[in-house]
């Protein structure tokens, strides 16, 4: 009976133990926050308006009752909506606009100025206008700053001067419009006084197809209301994906065992910033890498699928072609093979596994790099995307989206005193560099071999159906002045040589299908490019004598890694399985 109690008494503690760990587990992973879809209002009007107040509520209702309705009616994703407002505060309507966005609950604030600020303030009348510029630039964690020199630094001429503010106006208001999902002007509806005038400002959100909400009095009206609604249908997506607690937890130890434990010189690192990371990196990261590495596996997996069964149904056909008594079998057994290349490419269709590979392996990467400059304090590249690469990806991403959304919820992270950068500086040459410069150098000979396999494979294919075609004319030859005896021996010989000369071109063709599919060489040169270009951006980060040299050098390495990202993705997203 004691042996019983005993017994029962070690299950509970068994079961109490790997409850306590399973809890460990996900802990370690942090809290996922779903990310809500950030709708980017820009703003610009009129800088004298008789009623402020009265205008401010009026943009509210416009909001209300016009920005929600442009989405939902083209989204039906199940995603939370967030506004941040995109604004040169100015006086006026730029600053109306802001205030009303801001009311609603988790609203940012993102300042765009035209001049450096000793120039701009010195377009605000009076000193309250200069105070409440103030007031409204300290809401905004980084602003957007177009001109870093002062206008009389570059011009001397008074004339000069007037026409460079001009011109620095037209592009914040150009930039507005490029970088919004809907414009709210404020306007009264006349032509533009002048260039980066409100009128000017709209019109050229009409040419570029942007949603435009015109504001004056009682007056709302929409122009252009179309709107992409892909990015809130892919935020949702990831949001919704489906993974265990205990995977989530795997992927988070192997990541914090990279950061945090290998690196030895991630000891001098304080607990805070780690716990930083857990909390508002790892979850984020967790979805995205995961979700990569199961798409990547199934697009593979299918592609393989695909050219296997092309080659086997080119031998399928052979043999009811060649076998009349097992016609029946062969044509039957291709019809299969043929139905399950059709299935595969229609579900690759359906579920886009390449599209959601490659996208969530970007912003896997883009958190990767985030974590590093989070951890020294840096603000990280933002996106640009350059004209040529516009056909593969915008700024409008929703991966960009998650990434800036992660970023703006961090805690105020201050850049490290000027005592503890050097220990920053070797953190980051361990984990960091070098482990890319890793990375790149195995995953370099890794599609090397990859390619050299198939390559071999391929050329003995290549001899051997030529051997095969060679025999078959011998043989023709022979059997043609051959007894009854040979001719059944012929025959047979005849048709296996007839079908190793149908199938090897065909298992040749899918193999070279294979090395296209998986870009073995063009992923090879990249990621030895890579490597060196790493490898030398480590020796500069070894020898950078001050801080400022040191933060240089990381924003470096950010939009190398940004633009080797970049490149990738533009490379991968036209790789697709094709029967």
């Amino acid at each position: 009976m004691t042996f019983i109690r005993l017994q029962y008494a070690w299950r509970q503690i068994g079961r109490s133990v790997m409850l306590l760990i399973r809890l460990a587990k996900i802990l370690v992973t942090g809290n996922f926050k779903p990310i809500p879809y950030s709708i980017r209002i820009g703003v610009t009007g009129h800088r004298r308006l008789d009623d402020p107040i009265a205008m401010q509520a009026a943009v509210r209702r416009a909001i209300d009752s016009e920005v929600g309705k442009l989405f939902s009616t083209k989204s039906k994703a199940n995603v939370s909506i967030s506004y941040r407002v995109l604004s040169a505060l100015a006086e006026g309507a730029d600053r109306i606009a802001a205030r009303a966005v801001l009311e609603y609950p988790d609203a940012r604030l993102d300042v765009v100025l035209p001049l450096t600020v000793e120039d701009y303030l010195e377009d605000f009348r009076t000193e309250e206008s200069r105070l409440e510029f103030a007031e409204l630039l300290g809401k905004c964690r980084h602003p957007v700053q177009l001109r870093s020199r002062r206008i009389r630094e570059d011009r001397h001429d008074a004339g000069d001067q007037a026409e460079l503010r001009r011109e620095s106006y037209r592009r914040v208001g150009e930039y507005l419009v490029d970088h919004c999902d809907v414009l709210i002007a404020v306007w009264d509806g006349q032509p533009a006084r002048g260039q980066g005038g409100t009128g000017a400002v709209v019109q050229y959100a009409g040419e570029q197809d942007r949603p435009v909400i015109r504001v004056w009095g009682e007056t709302i009206t929409v122009y252009n209301p179309g709107v992409d609604a892909a990015a809130p249908d892919a935020i949702d997506r990831f949001n919704r994906q489906a993974i265990t607690p205990e995977r989530r937890a795997d992927y988070a130890k192997n990541l914090e065992e990279e950061l945090f434990v290998k690196p030895p010189s991630a000891a001098s690192l304080p607990a805070g910033v780690r716990e930083m990371v857990r909390s508002n990196f790892l979850p984020y990261y967790v979805q995205a890498s995961i979700a990569a590495k199961t798409n990547q596996n199934r697009f593979y997996r299918w592609g393989k699928y695909v050219y296997a069964f092309s080659a086997a149904a080119v031998g399928s056909a052979a043999i009811g072609v060649l076998i009349p008594s097992l016609a029946w079998l062969g044509f039957g057994f291709e019809l299969v093979l043929l139905s399950a290349i059709a299935m595969t490419l229609w579900r690759g269709r359906r579920t886009q596994p390449h599209q959601n590979w490659i996208e969530n392996r970007f912003l896997t990467e883009r958190i990767r790099c985030g974590i590093f400059m989070a951890i020294c304090g840096v603000q990280p590249k933002p996106l640009e995307v350059l004209p040529f690469m516009g056909h593969s990806q915008s700024a409008n991403d929703w991966m960009v989206r998650v990434f800036d959304e992660i970023w703006d919820r961090l805690p105020e992270v201050p850049g490290s005193g000027q005592g503890d950068w050097q220990l920053l500086k070797k953190y980051v040459e361990e984990a960091w560099i070098g482990d890319q410069v890793r990375f790149h150098r195995e995953k370099s000979a890794k599609e090397k071999r990859a390619l050299r396999i198939l390559t071999r494979a391929g050329e003995i294919v290549l001899p051997a159906t030529m051997v095969a075609a060679a025999l078959h004319l011998a043989l023709l030859w022979q059997v043609g002045g051959a007894g009854e005896s040979a001719v059944g021996l012929g025959d047979w010989l005849h048709r296996g040589l007839s079908f190793v000369a149908l199938l090897f071109p065909a298992i040749a063709a899918s193999m070279a299908g294979m090395a296209a599919h998986r870009e073995y060489r063009r992923l090879e040169r990249r990621s030895e490019n890579m490597a060196g270009e790493l490898a030398r951006l480590g020796k500069k980060m070894t020898s950078a004598e001050d801080r400022a040299r040191f933060e240089e050098l990381l924003q470096k390495v950010d939009a190398v890694l940004l633009q080797e990202t970049q490149d990738w993705l533009m490379l991968m997203r036209y790789v697709e399985i094709k029967g």
